[in-house]
């Protein structure tokens, strides 16, 4: 691991592993083209792995996608899975495809990267705020139903694609549908964080319940890269999380923006594929981290995390009324 670091790419984290990829099976969500998810499977496919498994909203759209990974390997079994990962009953329905299809014994690699950030107070179909929803809520009831399959594999990794967004704010899961607030009082940058630290508790929860199994599970900052993602965001939220989030501005914050998807997707894949990482819960730039300066001490915090999971549990099950 000493080898890798910020200029790193994916192909050259999958290179170094061949072996933890070959005829392996991984899943990834939200794998749009020019992102990080499509340079994920990308960097795979190089390597030869049995399955790779998208999930996403609209085949169509993703169809670039699986032609470029068979234009890398013909040889790779690409499945599609359709979910909208803002509906909870579609998540489920697209977790039991996967469950039912007898060609997936095992899946030995996930890698939860769909995500999204909004300026508004929008809620789900199910009544979630859409943030906590489709960053968190669906990859936390995706994972775990899938789980059954990602212990048929010796040793499984889960990978959430989080960010240091989530030191913008402390959440209390308290209130995290936000229904006790007046939506003018909607501040995205801390539902972006909720969500955000959520995944990165999560992967705690995940280490917690799991290790024994042999599972582990990491949160990853895919690093400073301009995806597009936030390009629609006023321009007063997005200085004031710059501030919050690095203490500098928002001009300095622009000026990071230097990772391609291809570099962008290499911290994922380096917490899914090399073997014998130390201990720890949040990766930056390929390498485990507890720096405050990348990772929160509550991100990290055990009992913080097990107040997550009830909450996301509780939420999965019955709704957002429940809180």
């Amino acid at each position: 691991m000493a080898q890798f670091g910020a200029a790193t790419t994916g192909r050259e984290v999958v290179a170094a592993f061949p072996e933890r990829v070959k005829d392996k099976t991984f899943l990834i969500t939200g794998p749009s083209p020019n992102g990080i998810g499509s340079a994920t499977a990308y960097a795979l496919a190089t390597e030869s792995p049995r399955t790779l498994i998208l999930l996403a909203r609209s085949k169509t759209k993703y169809q670039p996608v699986i032609d470029k990974i068979h234009e890398i390997n013909p040889l790779v079994n690409v499945k599609f899975v359709e979910a909208d990962l803002a509906c909870m009953a579609s998540v489920r329905k697209a977790a039991e495809i996967i469950l039912s299809d007898g060609d997936i014994a095992a899946i030995d690699g996930m890698f939860n990267n769909a995500g999204v950030i909004t300026n508004d107070l929008v809620r789900t179909p199910d009544g979630f705020e859409s943030q906590f929803a489709i960053n968190h809520l669906s990859h936390f009831l995706l994972t775990n139903m899938l789980m059954p399959r990602l212990l048929a594999s010796p040793s499984p990794r889960v990978v959430n694609i989080s960010s240091l967004g989530h030191k913008y704010y402390e959440p209390t899961f308290q209130d995290p549908h936000f229904k006790n607030i007046d939506p003018e009082r909607y501040n995205p940058a801390e539902a972006y964080a909720q969500s955000k630290g959520a995944q990165v508790l999560f992967s705690v929860s995940l280490n917690q319940r799991y290790a024994q199994n042999g599972l582990r599970s990491f949160s990853v900052h895919p690093g400073n890269m301009n995806s597009g993602m936030y390009n629609h965001i006023k321009l007063e939220v997005l200085m004031d999380m710059a501030q919050r989030i690095t203490g500098g501005s928002l001009e300095d914050a622009n000026e990071t923006l230097t990772k391609t998807s291809e570099g962008g997707c290499a911290t994922g894949l380096a917490a899914a594929l090399a073997p014998n990482l130390p201990d720890g819960v949040f990766m930056n730039d390929c390498q485990v981290t507890k720096d405050p300066k990348f990772v929160t001490a509550w991100a990290q915090d055990a009992g913080k995390a097990e107040i997550c999971r009830r909450v996301s549990e509780e939420a999965v099950r019955h709704g957002p009324d429940v809180i």
